[in-house]
């Protein structure tokens, strides 16, 4: 891997450094009716530089900051090299890739990354956080709705993980079931929401850590929507596992005062600090600074964004030398061939862009599969359009209405640029436009499908999707090296636990073995094609 692997950080180092950016770091509000500095009793070595450390943790980020390097490089194993490639979002164009693109996961850098750097960068922050809950509610509030943004991402990759001893001392932690997980989530949910919801109707003008805060600025009215919207993320993730409990707290978010993210203006991004004087937006080092580029953009998010002809290619990707938009498919073997080749695309982006954490057309699309599973397939339909409209309107293309009418366009046939026989035809035959008339699973599958489309590059979640649901349909492994484990057809479902955990907290590990196979549909033990608690659907 090409990320600067060796780069620790210590969680005192960056506090320090952190910390000693101003001692004035949120603006004084003179208002009697809202809170004031000295009431809400935050300190700037605790609370905002905390909270720094947790947020660029999210998804991982790389800076440096007054000559001291921050965050993490493991951008590229945690999300490229697993939900971006097993979304089809991106395809790896560097042969040494083995472990991700050919299902060959017991490469211990790979498979570890994602649990490892999630407890030894985001949690400690945290922690520090959890210590200040009666002096700073609101402020460990908004580390809660982190911690949950962090977590569910680990969960979703391995399945039990060890959550609930979160902040306990001893290395050695018990895993909990996904199940128990999930409602841990809903709870700690519940709680940030509730208590942030009130704050807003009580403070409407104030700010939170507004100087440490790189996504909303200290806007608690955002945070709140973006919290909503996360539940309303979860609460549709246990549908097939749990209905009651996903219509339950689907509700929940849908009916807070504040709302979900709606417009462009809501999304939630982790944008270059003024303060960095190096930064590194992952996927364009990964895709043009990294050997000529370690991957391209994928072959199934091509097919589908060219069989639609898709206004937000221009916005998403770079052509070709032939001014076409081309991409790799999954489970190659790959050649040299394919990293110098000027037929593939790439996906448009600078060195500068900010990571995404979560799009606000998300929220529609959430909304319409709540609308089919409870409510009114019309409405579903409605809140479909406006999960199209929402993305166009993020990106800033145009000729929305037109796309959304077209009822004839389905995704087209993938051609390989390098090796002909890579191609694949078109796996699905869904068009764009919303017929009401259309049964409950094709109206599942064109709302899954553009949602796959809006919020890309995020390919985690879209890999989550998929796995929940069965799309959009995503073409499938060329090589499948552990096609006695892994189906070809169903797809990677999770990763091993880590090599990591097995060293160091092995008996846990066992017990956790055990506690996967019995909430899962399909037990084959640790391995990628045991499915995960939510995973019930396929």
């Amino acid at each position: 891997m090409k990320f600067k692997n060796s780069i620790k950080l210590s969680l005192a180092a960056a506090l320090l450094s952190l910390g000693a950016c101003t001692s004035d770091f949120y603006e004084k509000n003179t208002n009697p009716d809202e809170a004031t500095d000295e009431m809400l009793g935050w300190d700037n070595l605790r609370t905002g530089s905390a909270f720094m450390q947790l947020a660029q943790n999210v998804i991982p980020t790389f800076q440096i900051v007054g000559g001291e390097e921050y965050g993490s490089a493991n951008f590229q194993v945690i999300q490229d090299l697993a939900g971006n490639i097993f979304a089809g979002y991106t395809g790896a164009t560097k042969s040494s890739f083995r472990a991700n693109n050919l299902y060959d996961i017991l490469a211990a850098e790979w498979h570890n990354a994602m649990h490892d750097d999630a407890f030894q960068r985001a949690m400690g922050p945290w922690a520090q956080l959890d210590a200040l809950r009666e002096e700073s509610p609101e402020a460990v509030a908004l580390a809660d709705v982190l911690k949950v943004a962090v977590m569910h991402r680990v969960t979703d990759t391995y399945g039990p993980i060890a959550y609930l001893s979160i902040g306990n001392s001893g290395i050695q932690q018990e895993y909990d079931s996904q199940e128990v997980i999930y409602n841990r989530f809903f709870e700690e949910l519940d709680a940030a929401i509730t208590l942030l919801t009130d704050f807003c109707e009580k403070n409407p003008q104030s700010t939170i850590l507004a100087n440490y805060d790189p996504i909303y600025k200290g806007n608690v009215r955002a945070w709140v929507k973006f919290a909503n919207t996360l539940r309303l993320r979860l609460a549709m993730r246990v549908y097939y596992a749990d209905p009651e409990l996903s219509k339950t707290q689907a509700e929940a978010a849908i009916n807070n005062s504040v709302g979900l993210m709606t417009d462009a203006s809501d999304i939630a991004q982790f944008a270059k600090p003024a303060t960095a004087t190096q930064w590194e937006y992952p996927l364009y080092m990964i895709q043009y600074s990294f050997n000529g580029g370690d991957s391209r953009i994928g072959a199934t998010i091509e097919s589908y964004m060219n069989g639609y002809e898709d206004p937000r290619r221009e916005a998403y990707f770079t052509k070709n030398s032939r001014g076409e938009y081309r991409g790799v498919r999954n489970g190659i073997n790959i050649t040299a061939d394919y990293v110098l080749s000027d037929l593939l695309s790439s996906v448009n982006c600078t060195n500068n862009d900010a990571i995404v954490w979560m799009k606000p057309a998300e929220a529609w699309f959430l909304r319409a599969e709540y609308e089919l599973h409870f409510g009114s397939k019309t409405a579903a339909g409605e809140y479909y359009n406006k999960g199209i409209e929402c993305s166009f309107s993020t990106e800033g293309v145009s000729g929305v209405e037109i796309y959304m009418a077209d009822n004839k366009k389905t995704q087209a046939d993938y051609q390989d640029m390098v090796v002909s026989s890579n191609s694949a035809s078109a796996l699905s035959d869904i068009t764009i436009a919303w017929d009401d008339a259309a049964d409950e699973e094709t109206m599942l599958e064109r709302i899954i499908t553009q949602k796959y489309l809006a919020i890309f590059p995020d390919g985690q979640e879209a890999w989550s999707e998929f796995r929940r649901t069965g799309y959009p349909k995503i073409f499938p492994n060329v090589v499948n090296n552990q096609a006695g484990l892994i189906s070809t057809s169903r797809q990677i479902r999770r990763l091993n636990f880590p090599s990591t955990e097995y060293a160091t907290n092995a008996a846990a590990v066992q017990n956790a073995i055990v506690t996967l196979n019995g909430e899962s549909s399909n037990p084959t033990g640790d391995n990628g094609g045991t499915t995960l608690w939510w995973d019930k659907k396929n």
